[in-house]
């Protein structure tokens, strides 16, 4: 007989498989999110985050060595559809659709464009500009001109862009896309990873953290967290889809011109594609650069020299946007290119996608 298969290595063999599996139930979130969608499991380590190519902006430098815990990252943006269902059950109005007045919010931006055109960002600029993104309205990128305008017509629902419900969601605010992960974990039975009024991450037991091994609600992968798996676990990688150069039939962003080596001319589709158009990256995530920016879960933070463990920043007025657009350029679609954003502030080339902690305390 198989020593293996002796009464008491059987009953050994059975309290072990049966432990694993308790441990894996107790310990590990679902790989499915039942209305956000599917998550990769992106395992954790070491890798040196920031602009390895030397070919970016000041903000993506110094270069710096992160060590990250495992995490989940949905495989694609979240979607149109999956909004709607938020929508739809909370009665939820997105700041797009916040509306004081439509002839006041006009006039505010009238003005703000008139002051800034002529660079007078005064006391009175700073007034209209925190009245303006506290009403409503969106920003939206018009190819022709090559550049943001703005309407109050323009949100989630009217985005100013062909969509189908399997495209990433657009004009969402930092706040939308937090609010949208506090209702995932309500339906799933999880406490909430934010306090969209302060902006603050919460542990589960609603209080303020920074340890996102401390949260267990869905939320925003962290910019580390974000470009880790963008780089397919930190290779040196230029583009999230694992490519080095960019071509419209690989990715979705202008490419119309190209004034770099590292991207092909070719069609401005200058619209969000259905999620999952193109091939994934080396960890099956689809869309990490061009189609939408990302909002990340954490501030924007200067980059420093030292070694970081799980990094969180808490602090400073805007969140971080991830990934590049559909109506933007190459450069822009870098895994290491990183744009400062209000938490409020939204256009129809922002989207999210979720995350949740692998292991929570």
């Amino acid at each position: 007989m198989n020593p293996l298969l002796k009464p008491r290595n059987v009953c050994i063999l059975l309290v072990l498989v049966v432990t694993a599996v308790i441990f894996t139930a107790t310990r590990s979130p679902k790989t499915t999110c039942p209305h956000g969608g599917e998550l990769v499991l992106v395992q954790g380590g070491e890798f040196e985050m920031g602009d390895l190519f030397d070919e970016g902006l000041k903000n993506e430098k110094p270069v710096h060595k992160v060590v990250l815990s495992d995490f989940y990252l949905s495989k694609h943006e979240t979607t149109v559809a999956q909004f709607k269902a938020f929508v739809a059950e909370t009665g939820y109005v997105t700041r797009a659709e916040r509306l004081d007045s439509r002839e006041e919010q006009q006039a505010r931006y009238a003005k703000l464009l008139e002051k800034a055109r002529a660079r007078q960002q005064d006391e009175e600029f700073m007034t209209l500009y925190k009245e303006f993104l506290d009403s409503g309205g969106c920003h939206y990128w018009a190819s022709e001109a090559g550049g943001f305008d703005f309407s109050v017509d323009c949100n989630w629902q009217t985005p100013l862009i062909e969509q189908t419900d399997d495209d990433p969601v657009m004009c969402m605010a930092w706040v939308d896309a937090a609010s949208y992960c506090n209702w995932l974990s309500e339906k799933d039975g999880l406490p909430p990873a934010y306090d969209v009024d302060t902006g603050e991450l919460l542990d589960k037991h609603g209080k303020p953290t920074l340890d996102t091994k401390d949260v267990k609600g869905y939320r925003l992968p962290t910019e580390a967290e974000w470009e880790y798996a963008a780089r397919e676990r930190g290779e040196k990688i230029r583009f999230g889809n694992g490519r080095d150069v960019a071509t419209a039939y690989e990715m979705n962003f202008n490419a119309a011109s190209a004034d770099v080596d590292y991207s092909m001319v070719g069609p401005n589709r200058g619209r969000t594609a259905p999620v999952g158009s193109f091939d994934p990256n080396g960890l099956g995530i689809f869309d990490m650069s061009g189609n939408a920016w990302e909002w990340c879960s954490d501030c924007y933070c200067p980059y420093e020299d030292a070694d970081q463990s799980d990094p969180y920043c808490s602090t400073g007025k805007y969140r971080v946007l991830r990934g590049g657009r559909w109506g933007g350029s190459a450069q822009e679609a870098r895994v290491s290119a990183r744009a400062p954003y209000e938490a409020v502030n939204r256009c129809n080339n922002t989207g999210f996608r979720i995350a949740r902690t692998l292991y929570f305390k």
